[in-house]
């Protein structure tokens, strides 16, 4: 348009926020002029939306809390705990003549998410870093970033959420906003500290080294399918029975929509109320019938004892691979995610670790601690750029390559083109977050006895980035096309059996030309960045010049066609900010709880001229 001006900030200058997309609360972040992370309220001045969406028509749909309160009017049209479903490919959410996948409902949510943080802070939100459990793989990240892209966000990264948490916790160390929250003067200069991050429907836990300027992820593990509304669903079941059993002739009020939404949103606030009370009482109507029934801590804790001992299990399975990386102990535990306020965790904690225990900022600190990592990414890159530019680094370099008196001149450039303070940027640039892989990663061959199994390439607990490069061979004379089979670890432990792992992708080599025997090199290259993503590069010996990108289209990677459609879906998409007319008010929700809370199968062989590959030192197998 003539006479239009373009004001935005220019490329990397502008403000990166950190966007904690959980299972049932989501929330944004970004740094302050002085430093700090801060939560940036939402229109009607909460600092959490949510994530719940209630679709109202084709295109028109509410979200956050009065999606929430009119779910028990509408609960066909309502889709909540969408965060679980992400990586199934072939989950919809179908209503009213419309189907949703996951990526695209939570796109809405994150539409309103960063529609409200705008209209708050005067600021459109543009550049972000999304916060996704350290147990998510590879299709659970790509369908992250297509949620952030379908919200017309550019995700500048995706990180993992304890490590976030420690970067809230931790970031203090680094001096930034003159506060420290770990520790004080005197401490040791080294902590190793074991995350404990039980959200609505995620749970993750990590141990890390919190340092001067570095926080290192040493151990994994966790299950995305286990949060606080595991809690509710045991207690939803016993409100249920106790109904029943108060009125005998009563139909199930589990059995009828409204009424078991109503009995979810009064168990989720009866957890919350028993955080803090020894007892409550929950009123159950359905039907014409009423029961008021009173539930007390000690009947919470004996109910959903078993879920609270997987997370220990997962939580000792997290320390004892810490302990066998060369960690010497673990020194406290950090409490993130709303269920983690449930005064059982704590105190089981502290009984099975022996280590103290602390809850600071449950809700809020992941969002905070990914607007830290992403200020660090966008200061960084500038930093970067100048250094290349004026040729003090080779392009690809990391920060960590320049001279330290380069660095130096280059941070304060930048710290006085942005009006910061040079010691800010530098500390800032020079933070180290290193990573690890949350899951094995490989490729299937055939063994000796042609028996097609899982090789992996990358194991769970590796430290990112990764590059690992592997010969294999092909399996008959003249074969003119190889297959490749990508898989992920399916379990908790790794498995050579195809059935226990998920084939993520798969893609060919073809046109060898005639002539190489069976045995002929092929080379995989296996390529993991910080946020996990995986990239695969394969090679056949004789077409050198050739090789092969896999670009890992998943089994739950939608087709181009499919992310066209939903990204004009999610565009057209129109957010109702009132009540619907005719609904009425069920009531206003409990507090917030961060967080977590509503798969591939194995292929094998070829066919025609295609054939798989042997493991090294195998002899080939015909395929």
């Amino acid at each position: 348009m003539v006479g239009h001006v373009d004001r935005r900030l220019p490329a990397g200058t502008r403000s990166v926020y950190g966007i904690d997309l959980g299972t049932t609360f989501s929330c944004l972040a970004r740094v302050s002029g002085s430093g700090e992370p801060q939560i940036v309220p939402l229109a009607d001045g909460a600092q959490t939306l949510p994530s719940v969406v209630l679709f109202v028509g084709a295109d028109d749909y509410l979200t956050g809390q009065t999606a929430r309160q009119l779910a028990r009017a509408r609960p066909d049209d309502v889709c909540s705990l969408v965060k679980r479903r992400m990586g199934d490919g072939d989950w919809r959410f179908v209503t009213r003549g419309a189907a949703w996948s996951a990526p695209a409902v939570s796109g809405l949510i994150l539409k309103a998410l960063v529609s409200d943080a705008a209209l708050a802070s005067g600021e459109p939100v543009e550049d972000a870093v999304i916060t996704v459990p350290a147990y998510f793989g590879d299709e659970e990240r790509r369908a992250t970033v297509l949620a952030g892209e379908y919200a017309g966000l550019h995700v500048v990264d995706v990180i993992n959420e304890p490590t976030a948490a420690a970067l809230s916790y931790g970031f203090a160390r680094f001096e930034i906003g003159g506060r420290r929250t770990l520790g004080g003067p005197g401490t040791v200069a080294e902590e190793v500290a074991l995350v404990y991050d039980l959200g609505g429907g995620t749970f993750d836990v990590t141990v890390v080294e919190l340092a001067d300027r570095r926080v290192s992820v040493v151990a994994i593990d966790g299950d995305h399918q286990l949060g606080g509304a595991d809690w509710d669903e045991k207690i939803v079941l016993l409100l249920g029975d106790r109904f029943l059993a108060e009125h005998p002739g009563a139909s199930d009020p589990l059995d009828e929509g409204e009424s078991a939404q109503a009995l979810l949103l009064a168990a989720e606030a009866a957890r919350r109320e028993l955080t803090d009370a020894e007892t409550t009482t929950i009123v159950v109507d359905h039907a014409g019938r009423r029961s008021e029934i009173m539930l007390t801590r000690d009947d919470l804790e004996s109910l959903t004892a078993g879920l609270l001992d997987r997370t220990v299990a997962l939580t000792r399975a997290a320390r004892d691979a810490a302990l066998a990386r060369g960690v010497r102990g673990i020194d406290r535990i950090l409490l993130v995610g709303g269920a983690s306020r449930m005064p059982a965790v704590a105190r089981r904690l502290a009984a099975e670790f022996g280590v103290p225990v602390e809850l600071t900022d449950p809700d809020l600190a992941v969002a905070r601690g990914a607007a830290l990592y992403g200020e660090k990414k966008a200061l960084e890159r500038l930093v970067l750029a100048d250094l290349v530019t004026r040729g003090q680094l080779v392009d690809g370099a990391g920060v960590d390559a320049a001279a330290p008196a380069d660095l130096d001149a280059a941070c304060r450039r930048l710290a006085d083109a942005l009006g910061l303070p040079a010691g800010r940027v530098r500390r800032t640039v020079e933070v180290q977050v290193v990573n690890v892989v949350s899951r094995g990663f490989g490729v299937l061959a055939l063994n000796r006895f042609g028996e097609q199994g899982a090789v992996f390439l990358v194991h769970r607990n590796d430290r990112l980035p990764a590059v690992v490069r592997r010969s294999f061979g092909t399996v008959r004379d003249d074969q003119d096309a190889v297959t490749v089979y990508i898989v992920e670890q399916a379990g908790g432990v790794e498995s050579t059996r195809v059935e226990d792992n998920k084939v993520i992708a798969e893609a060919e080599i073809t046109g060898i030309p005639p002539g190489f025997p069976a045995g002929s090199q092929i080379q995989i290259l296996f390529r993991m960045g910080f946020d996990g993503i995986l990239e695969v590069t394969a090679t056949h010996e004789g077409l050198a010049d050739r090789p092969l990108t896999v670009r890992v289209e998943t089994s739950a990677a939608l087709s181009q066609a499919d992310v066209a459609r939903e990204r004009e879906q999610v565009a057209r998409a129109r957010r109702e900010r009132g009540v619907i007319p005719g609904s009425f008010d069920a009531g206003a929700a409990g507090d917030t709880d961060r967080s977590g809370g509503s798969g591939g199968s194995g292929g094998a062989g070829g066919s025609g001229g295609s054939g798989g590959f042997g493991d090294p030192g195998e002899p080939g197998i015909g395929g």
